[in-house]
């Protein structure tokens, strides 16, 4: 297996340097675990990548997406600039997708794309020239892969099976490392030279862009689906409440895909202060302390009761576990699985929330093919979230695999 990033070595003579010139051992070995720990995670990564990428063909037939790069825009008398992280050697240009449907329903879909809080993280990045998805820890720049003509799933406008064939759609691209939902330039330090460098953790600046040219150019649609995959599920409930007092008539549905919400403190220490984390304001009064336990999701649910919410995960997501690790989680695979159950029964309580857990151990489906293959909740998915998307809901409860819960690989962290 080769790594095609940014070289993720353990610095052992830069290590011996330190040491041998007085610097603070303690200091020094922090690196040194922090780079093993991130070797040992994106190994992971790397084993799960392969079948994402396939899942990830082209389709056929989808021809009637418009590319936008959207301008600075002024509200609320601040100029926002959208723009991808500026890491060192990225393409900071920064431009959507939409799609104009016949039916009278809007899908807002945040892409994914991993995400970097720290001087590690941000310093392995995934670049355009890289050849797998998992080579680095996010997506610093847009990449031709980032184009809905070469989506399956949700994004395959001539499958009957499709609820939202003939909706309209916009795709928000991801190249900032925040899940959707930074505001701040931070400031890092490269652990391998020492050099300083900063990103751009601009997504809720992006996307307040992005939903400022929706309500310009698309009428209040009947119906609303909100969804997201992995960092993007996060930009889909994050971003809820605002796309809501944008497009308050109809029935909405918020769907979040492979992004749980499993974190550790110390992760959410350094996100809120890396990124200036944009918590919904509707929802969450200002200066909201996050701790591992305040749900985001449920309280979303919470604030819209007319409307429904949804997650779907397997069992065992090699990714999400992957970046438990890298959070400080100790025995990640099996900590994240069982926090996630917990907290989804947790989330069943609400009226107005349902869940779809799958077997096994891939990452995100709704851009794929899978999402038309998967059955192991006891109900294709694609019938499940049609039943959502219903008037009524009928058919649309929570769905679970049978007999998955013991990991089908041996854990490597």
């Amino acid at each position: 297996m080769l790594l095609r990033s940014k070289s993720i070595k353990i610095p052992y003579f830069r290590t011996a340097r330190a040491l041998a010139g007085g610097f603070d051992p303690a200091a020094v070995d922090r690196v040194v675990m922090g780079r093993l720990k991130a070797y040992v995670v994106m190994a992971a990564l790397a084993l799960s990548g392969c079948s994402a990428a396939r899942a990830d063909a082209p389709a056929e037939g989808q021809d009637a997406w418009v590319q936008i790069t959207p301008a600075p825009t002024r509200l609320d008398g601040r100029l926002y600039t959208p723009t991808c992280s500026h890491a060192q050697g990225s393409d900071p240009a920064y431009r959507f997708w939409f799609h104009r449907g016949t039916a009278d329903g809007l899908v807002i879909f945040f892409d994914g794309g991993g995400a970097c809080w720290d001087d590690i993280t941000c310093a392995i990045p995934r670049r355009r020239e890289a050849e797998r998805d998992d080579d680095g820890f996010y997506k610093p720049e847009l990449i031709p892969a980032d184009n809905p003509n070469r989506f399956g799933g949700i994004f395959d406008l001539d499958n009957p099976r499709n609820p939202v064939r003939d909706w309209s759609i916009v795709y928000v691209p991801y190249c900032t490392g925040d899940v959707h939902s930074g505001s701040n330039t931070a400031h890092y330090t490269d652990p391998d030279t020492g050099e300083p460098y900063a990103i751009e953790h601009r997504g809720a600046d992006n996307f307040r862009v992005v939903l400022d040219w929706l309500k310009h150019n698309f009428p209040q649609p009947g119906q609303l689906l909100v969804a997201g995959s992995s960092a993007g599920a996060y930009g889909a409930s994050t971003h809820y409440p605002r796309i809501r007092a944008a497009f308050p008539r109809g029935r909405a549905l918020m769907l979040g895909d492979a992004g749980q919400g499993v974190m550790t403190q110390t992760f959410l220490d350094q996100r809120n202060a890396s990124w200036r984390f944009a918590l919904p304001r509707e929802v969450f009064p200002r200066n909201t302390m996050l701790t591992p336990d305040v749900d985001v999701v449920a309280r979303v649910a919470a604030r819209y009761p007319g409307d429904r919410f949804a997650q779907y995960t397997t069992a065992h997501d090699i990714t999400q576990s992957s970046f438990y690790a890298l959070m400080g989680a100790e025995n990640a695979c099996v900590a994240w699985t069982n926090e996630m159950t917990t907290a989804l029964a947790e989330r069943q309580q609400a009226p107005n929330f349902r869940s779809y857990l799958a077997s096994g151990e891939t990452h995100s489906i709704l851009r794929t093919p899978r999402f038309y293959t998967e059955t192991s909740g006891g109900m294709p998915l694609a019938d499940w979230l049609t039943a959502a998307l219903s008037p009524e809901g009928a058919g649309w409860d929570n769905r679970e695999c049978r007999d998955c819960m013991v990991r089908p690989t041996r854990c490597m962290y």
